[in-house]
C-alpha cells in the first residue's frame, strides 16, 4: 500500500513538471517570434534610410544643376546687357486677335511674314469692311513703330486700308516690314443688299438696292470705297441651291446687272452707270474671260470691258467669287460711237429689244444701244448691215474699194476673229452676245469683247484643233479674199509672239486667285467633280485645271499657225 501511494505521487509531480516546461517552450517560441519581427523591422527602417539619403543625395544635385543653369541665365542676362546694340532687330510674329477687334472680327487671323521684308494678312470681316485693327506682334528689338507711330502689341489700333509700314528697332538699327492686310481672299468685296434683303426671284426686272465696294491693300484696282443706291437685275435663269449644311433654300450663284442712277467710279475704273457680276459657272478656271480680254487690251480693238475679280456678298452671305465687269455703254470711256450710233449684238436673247434678221447671219440682230431705236435708226442700221451682207456675198466683194471693206472694217473683223478663234469660243460663232458697233457715216466694226466662259478648251474639254469662227457665214466668205486672209497671217503672227505673255498672264490671275478658289469651292463645291482619292486639296485640283488650260492653249496656237501658214 505504501509503495502504491509513493507510485501515485511521483505520477503527480511528473505531470505537473511536464505541463511547466510546454508552458516555457511557448513562451521561447513567442519571444524568438518578436525577434525575427524586430529584425524585419530593422531591415526596413534601414532600407528607408538608404531611400532617404539617396533621395536627398538626387535633391542637392538638382539644387546644384539648377544653381548652375541660374548662373548661365544670370551671365547670358548680364551679357546681353552688355552688347544690347549689337541686337538685330527681327519680327517674330503677327496677328489680329478677334477679341482685340470685337466690331471688325469673327475669328482670329495669323499673318505670314515673307523673309524679312513683308507681312501678309488675310482677313474675314464680320459686319464692316473698315480695317481700324489692333494687331498682336512679338520682336526681337527695343520698340516697333507702325508707319512712324509707336505700337503696342494687343493695345494700339492702326489703319490698314492701305499698305503699312512696321519697323523694329534697336539702338543702332532698324528694320522695315511691308505689311499687307488683305480683306477675305484678297480680292476686292462687292457688298450688295436689296431692300428689306428680299430675294432677287425674276429676271429682266429690277430690284432696288445697296452697294458697297471696297479695294484692299493688293488688289490691283485700289480706289476708294464706293457706295450708294443701285438698282439690281437678274440676268439669265435664276437658279436655286440647297447648301449641304442646311435645309434653307438659297439663292444660286447667278448672274446680275447692276445700275447707278448717275456716273460713279468703281475700283478706279473710268466713270459709268452699268456694271455686270459675271459668276464663271461654266468655266473653273475663272480665267477664261480675263485671258481673251487681256489679248483684246493688246490687240487692235478699240475698247475692251473693264473688269476686276472680287468676292461678292449678298444680304450679308458670301457668295463666292465673281468677275465685275463693265456694261457695255455708249461712252467716250467705252464703245465710242457718239450720242447717235449703235452697238449691235448677234445671238443676244432679245429681252424686249428690237431686232432684226438678214439672209446669211446665223442669229437675229439686237439693239443694245439704243434699246429703243427710233424707226428712222432702225432703218438706217438694218439698211447698212443689209447692205454691207449684199456687197459682201456679191461677185465682186474683193474689190477694196467698192466690195465689203467699204462696209466692214478689216481690223476690227480679223482681230475679233482670231481672239475668237484662240480661244475656240464657240458663242463666238455668231451664236451669244456677239457685238459689233456703228457710227453714223462709219464702218461696221466688230467688238467689244463678251463672254469667254465656254471657250479655252473648257478644261481640256475640247479638242485644240479645228476651226469655229471661220465656219460662220460671213467669215468662210471673207477667207475668201486673200487681202483678209493676208491680214489674218499678219496679226495671227503678233499675238503668237506674245503667246508666252497671254501664258504670263494666266500664271498670275491663277496665284491672284489661290485663296479665292478656295473659299469659292467651300461655298459652292466647284471642283467636287475633279477631286478624286489622288487629289483631293483644292489648290492642286485648281493648279491641274490651269495647267490643263495652258497646254491646250500652247497646242491650240501651233495648230492655227500650221493652217495659216499653209494657206496661200
Amino acid at each position: 500500500m505504501k509503495n502504491f501511494v509513493l507510485l501515485l505521487v511521483a505520477v503527480i509531480c511528473f505531470s505537473a513538471c511536464k505541463q511547466d516546461l510546454t508552458d516555457i517552450e511557448k513562451r521561447i517560441e513567442e519571444i524568438e517570434q518578436q525577434g525575427k519581427n524586430l529584425e524585419k523591422e530593422n531591415e526596413e527602417l534601414q532600407k528607408e534610410s538608404d531611400r532617404l539619403k539617396r533621395q536627398g543625395e538626387e535633391l542637392d544635385a538638382e539644387a546644384k544643376k539648377r544653381q548652375e543653369e541660374n548662373e548661365k541665365i544670370q551671365q547670358r542676362l548680364k551679357d546681353l546687357e552688355e552688347y544690347e546694340e549689337e541686337i538685330e532687330p527681327f519680327l517674330f510674329s503677327m496677328e489680329f486677335v478677334a477679341a482685340d477687334n470685337p466690331l471688325q472680327l469673327i475669328e482670329n487671323t495669323p499673318c505670314t511674314i515673307i523673309g524679312d521684308s513683308a507681312v501678309e494678312c488675310r482677313i474675314l470681316n464680320a459686319g464692316t469692311t473698315d480695317k481700324i485693327l489692333i494687331p498682336r506682334f512679338t520682336f526681337q528689338g527695343s520698340v516697333v513703330t507702325i508707319n512712324g507711330e509707336e505700337a503696342e502689341s494687343g493695345v494700339t489700333q492702326f489703319n490698314f486700308n492701305r499698305t503699312v509700314v512696321l519697323s523694329v528697332i534697336t539702338a543702332t538699327q532698324i528694320k522695315n516690314y511691308t505689311v499687307h492686310v488683305n480683306t477675305y481672299t484678297g480680292l476686292p468685296s462687292v457688298w450688295l443688299d436689296t431692300n428689306s434683303h428680299v430675294n432677287i426671284v425674276y429676271t429682266n426686272q429690277y430690284y432696288g438696292g445697296y452697294i458697297k465696294v471696297v479695294g484692299s491693300s493688293t488688289t490691283r484696282a485700289l480706289g476708294d470705297i464706293t457706295q450708294g443706291s443701285v438698282k439690281i437685275m437678274g440676268l439669265g435663269e435664276i437658279d436655286w441651291y440647297r447648301p449641304k449644311i442646311s435645309d434653307e433654300l438659297q439663292l444660286a450663284k447667278n448672274t446680275y446687272a447692276i445700275r447707278f442712277n448717275s456716273n460713279f467710279t468703281i475700283l478706279d475704273d473710268p466713270r459709268g452707270t452699268a456694271w455686270r457680276l459675271i459668276p464663271n459657272n461654266d468655266d473653273q478656271t475663272f480665267l477664261h474671260n480675263q485671258t481673251a480680254f487681256y489679248m483684246g487690251r493688246i490687240s487692235n480693238l478699240e475698247y475692251t470691258p473693264r473688269s476686276h475679280y472680287v468676292d461678292m456678298f449678298m444680304n450679308g452671305r458670301f457668295f463666292g467669287t465673281y468677275l465685275l465687269e463693265e456694261q457695255i455703254e455708249a461712252t467716250e470711256n467705252k464703245v465710242n460711237v457718239g450720242s447717235d450710233g449703235f452697238i449691235l449684238s448677234i445671238g443676244s436673247e432679245p429681252s424686249g429689244n428690237i431686232t432684226f434678221a438678214t439672209d446669211h447671219l446665223e442669229n437675229e440682230v439686237s439693239f443694245i444701244f439704243p434699246s429703243s431705236p427710233t424707226e428712222e435708226a432702225f432703218s438706217y442700221v438694218g439698211n447698212f448691215v443689209g447692205t454691207a451682207e449684199e456687197v459682201l456675198f456679191s461677185p465682186d466683194f474683193t474689190n477694196a474699194s467698192s466690195g465689203w471693206q467699204k462696209y466692214l472694217d478689216i481690223d476690227s473683223f480679223v482681230d475679233w476673229y482670231l481672239i475668237n478663234e484662240i480661244a475656240k469660243n464657240e458663242d463666238g460663232a455668231f451664236m451669244a452676245n456677239c457685238m459689233m458697233n456703228l457710227k453714223q457715216n462709219g464702218k461696221l466694226k466688230m467688238g467689244p469683247l463678251l463672254d469667254f466662259e465656254k471657250a479655252f478648251g473648257n478644261v481640256a474639254k475640247t479638242d485644240a484643233s479645228g476651226f469655229v469662227i471661220k465656219n460662220v457665214n460671213w467669215f468662210a466668205r471673207l477667207f475668201e479674199d486673200p487681202a483678209f486672209v493676208a491680214k489674218v497671217k499678219e496679226r495671227f503672227g503678233f499675238f503668237y509672239d506674245h503667246q508666252q505673255d497671254i501664258i504670263a498672264e494666266i500664271n498670275a490671275n491663277a496665284a491672284y486667285l489661290k485663296y479665292a478658289v478656295q473659299e469659292d469651292d467651300n461655298k459652292w463645291d466647284t471642283f467636287e467633280g475633279y477631286k478624286n482619292s489622288r487629289i483631293t486639296d483644292t489648290w492642286a485640283v485648281y493648279q491641274s485645271l490651269v495647267v490643263n488650260m495652258k497646254n491646250w492653249l500652247t497646242y491650240r496656237m501651233d495648230w492655227l499657225k500650221q493652217e495659216f501658214d499653209a494657206m496661200g
